[in-house]
């Protein structure tokens, strides 16, 4: 898994990169609520001195992509930068295969998954909410979200204590994983998901992400193939 110092300008602010000077405006914006001084997003990852240097890493992005000269020049400098402009994928879900983290817990998409077994995540949680947690075990959105109902939290009160936007929150239950951002962010989102409700991030989040990356690195697979 790509960490922060992987990333480039466009994946830090979450853009494509044919994106709009207004898209990279607000991408900036969103990015400073959600690693402001003391959010539980950033802090539940990083430490004090990493999560400066985001910071920085994200001014200094916002400052060039918001500059259309120093732009051009950035987007000349880039990997395949003529791809790129052609009409890349977004970046976001750039993962290529084999990145999965091997610290990460075996592979939690085998036996019984809930969602395939129902017309809608709400028709799985409803089925499977009377069903005691004890919090251990593999993690999916599914789960999260029964947790999260059966402890009286709204996805807006997880947003206003963690930054993380209410639409980065119902992907990560609905496992929308092609519309949340890089995967070094959607473990901070998911590390401070869980600790506001009062689940244990470091049972959560390893199977949690691994379901992220094994998705990915099968959509990078089947871009690869599509192209042969």
């Amino acid at each position: 898994m790509r960490g922060i110092d992987e990333l480039d300008h466009y994946e830090l602010l979450e853009v494509g990169r044919g994106a709009s000077a207004s898209e990279i405006d607000r991408a900036y914006r969103n990015a400073q609520n959600i690693y402001e001084e003391g959010s539980l997003a950033l802090y539940s990852v990083f430490d004090r001195l990493d999560a400066a240097a985001i910071r920085e890493r994200l001014d200094e992005a916002y400052r060039v992509l918001a500059d259309a000269d120093l732009r051009a020049q950035y987007d000349d400098d880039l990997p395949m930068a003529g791809m790129a402009r052609a009409g890349s994928p977004d970046p976001r879900t750039e993962v290529l295969a084999g990145e999965v983290d091997a610290a990460v817990a075996p592979d939690p998409l085998t036996g019984f998954d809930p969602v395939e077994q129902f017309d809608s995540v709400d028709q799985a949680v409803e089925e499977f909410d009377a069903l005691e947690d004890d919090g251990r075990g593999e993690f999916d959105g599914v789960r999260l979200r029964r947790n999260r109902l059966f402890r009286g939290y709204e996805i807006d009160d997880i947003s206003d204590v963690t930054k993380v936007s209410s639409a980065h929150l119902r992907n990560i239950e609905e496992e929308n994983f092609v519309d949340l951002p890089a995967d070094v962010y959607v473990r901070g989102f998911v590390t401070a998901y869980a600790q506001t409700i009062g689940l244990d991030p470091k049972i959560v989040v390893p199977s949690y992400m691994a379901r992220v990356q094994e998705s990915r690195a099968g959509q990078q697979r089947g871009r690869f193939l599509a192209r042969r």
